[in-house]
């Protein structure tokens, strides 16, 4: 007998939902659109080894991928489209504006569920500013966030600021030993204080990154920025990437921007990333640094400065007589976890 049920982790969009989703793209790109980004709509196939480049060892378990009957090439269906943007401007840079404002949104694939129950095809909708960089490119790209997320009835959410530098400089400076960077890397994930004394205690750089290191793991929440000034007074090589974090800052306060948390230690995902990042909300599912290690790899390689960021999300109906979706308590660091209708990041 036909088997007529989808593949796990997929789903069919029904009337309703399939409304939703457009208007939330619709609002979207109505945002993007008033900052002078243009839309670009992008194939589902891109070839493996461009895919790859932006991809971790895991990341890429998690990539749909075969060889393509006509061709013999493996092609992948795409995990993520920041990979696309960076490929486009690599190859074709003289058929775009310079700079680059470019928006998109369409779904993306996973090979496997990301946690059990999370669909494997989300949406994705994003900005990537090419070719300008610097305090005023990553103040613009704060602003977008924080109006796309109020459009789409997430003003509440709390954006969350960092640079994946000030770490990098911080434990370099240390001078741990090449095999204890996996281990520092994951302590200052679970901001183990703890772990990183100890690995602190083996290193061969300045007493003072040594003894400065453990509190990396602190610099989150409620003057985070104070504290960080004061870490990067006993260290100095991380006084660059605060200095940006701070003048993005400044320049988006000036323009409207509320409140952000910050964490400087944050580096999950961030991979090859030398500019601010933001991470939008807390809540599992998106916000990876796939693309953006993508987009470092490949446009990098035409040494083009760029800034963007990425919303995934997926279309939800409120059914007659239900009362408003309820934001979960924000993490006690200071970002937000939210689980709104017709969102999931």
């Amino acid at each position: 007998m036909l088997d007529l049920s989808l593949p796990t982790g997929l789903r069919d969009l029904l009337p309703d939902h399939s409304a939703h989703l457009a208007e939330l793209s619709g609002r979207l790109q109505q945002v993007f659109a008033s900052f002078g980004y243009r839309r670009l709509f992008l194939p589902t196939l891109e070839r493996l080894d461009v895919v790859e480049r932006g991809l971790s060892a895991a990341a890429l378990a998690d990539v749909m991928k075969f060889v393509e009957p006509g061709s013999g090439e493996v092609v992948a269906i795409r995990p993520d489209i920041t990979p696309q943007i960076a490929r486009l401007y690599a190859s074709r840079p003289d058929a775009l504006p310079a700079p680059a404002r470019l928006c998109y949104d369409g779904p993306v694939l996973r090979a496997r569920e990301a946690r059990a129950g999370r669909p494997r095809e989300v949406y994705q909708a994003g900005v990537e500013l090419l070719g300008v960089g610097g305090p005023r490119s990553d103040a613009e790209a704060l602003l977008v966030l924080s109006k796309a997320l109020a459009r789409v009835g997430l003003g509440a959410a709390v954006i969350e600021v960092g640079h994946a530098r000030f770490a990098a400089a911080a434990i370099e400076a240390a001078g741990l030993p090449r095999r204890a960077l996996p281990e520092a890397w994951d302590a200052l994930a679970r901001k183990d204080e703890g772990v990183l004394t100890r690995l602190a205690a083996r290193g061969r750089g300045a007493g003072a990154a040594r003894l400065a290191l453990p509190r990396l793991a602190g610099l989150y929440g409620d003057g985070a920025l104070p504290r960080a000034r004061s870490f990067a007074r006993e260290v100095p090589a991380c006084a660059p990437a605060l200095a940006e974090v701070e003048a993005a800052l400044r320049l988006a306060r000036r323009k409207g921007l509320g409140e952000v948390a910050v964490d400087l230690g944050e580096i999950r995902g961030l991979g090859l990333l030398h500019r601010p990042h933001l991470r939008r909300l807390r809540a599992g599912g998106g916000g990876g640094g796939g693309g953006r290690r993508a987009v470092r790899r490949i446009a990098g390689t035409l040494r083009a400065p760029r800034t963007g960021h990425r919303l995934r999300y997926r279309p939800r109906v409120r059914h007659p007589g239900a009362g408003a979706a309820r934001q979960r308590p924000a993490p006690a660091r200071g970002s937000s976890s939210l689980a709104p209708p017709g969102a999931c990041w």
